[in-house]
């Protein structure tokens, strides 16, 4: 499945014609240029999809904000952090989130603000490899970009409405074959924890 294919399946949902790629010249190509990388980024913080899921250590930052005890580096290519953790946090860090926060310093340099030690994160990867997308993501994605393409393409809100609902709902799907993928224990990840800090289960 590539961006074009992506593109196409949008385009069929609003009943417009096929494109060869997104430089071919036509009015369906240059609305799908636009609006390609803004619906796959926009979805991709929406759910925690499984195949962009990133877990990596933090890097500390030579800087101080006052009421955090660290300032860490905004990791790279991340669309959204879901947890924060450290080693002695790591068990419960489904049931007992520890606070942080994104800040701007220096101008433009987007950083972490945690009051953990030696910090690591949860979060969403920039993911633009279309070959490792869920096929649960790509529906979606066709249906939030035929929806935002629908008025300027066909001038019709019903199906911009629709193709939303239609976004929605493969979200829903996702969630459910991800819940039926996925066990957690309920109150104790001490085997995740170790194994994921180097120690031994």
């Amino acid at each position: 499945m590539t961006i074009t294919d992506i593109c196409n399946l949008a385009l069929s949902y609003l009943s417009k014609t096929q494109i060869k790629s997104l430089d071919d010249g036509s009015v369906e190509a240059a609305q799908c240029k636009m609006h390609y990388d803004h619906c796959r980024k926009m979805l991709l913080r929406n759910y925690s999809w499984g195949f962009a899921a990133r877990t990596g250590s933090l890097a500390k930052v030579n800087a101080s904000v006052p009421g955090w005890d660290y300032v860490y580096k905004y990791p790279a290519k991340c669309l959204s952090v879901q947890r924060v953790y450290n080693e002695n946090t790591v068990d419960t860090k489904l049931l007992e989130p520890q606070p942080f926060e994104l800040a701007t310093i220096r101008e433009s340099q987007t950083v972490l603000l945690s009051n953990l030690e030696d910090a690591w994160a949860d979060f969403t990867y920039d993911v633009d490899n279309t070959e490792i997308f869920s096929e649960e993501f790509v529906g979606a994605l066709a249906h939030f970009i035929a929806s935002d393409m629908a008025i300027n393409l066909t001038g019709s809100a019903d199906l911009m409405a629709n193709n939303y609902q239609q976004m929605q709902a493969m979200i829903q799907l996702a969630k459910t074959q991800a819940a039926q993928e996925r066990w957690r224990p309920e109150e104790k990840l001490s085997h995740y924890g170790k194994a994921r800090f180097g120690g031994g289960i």
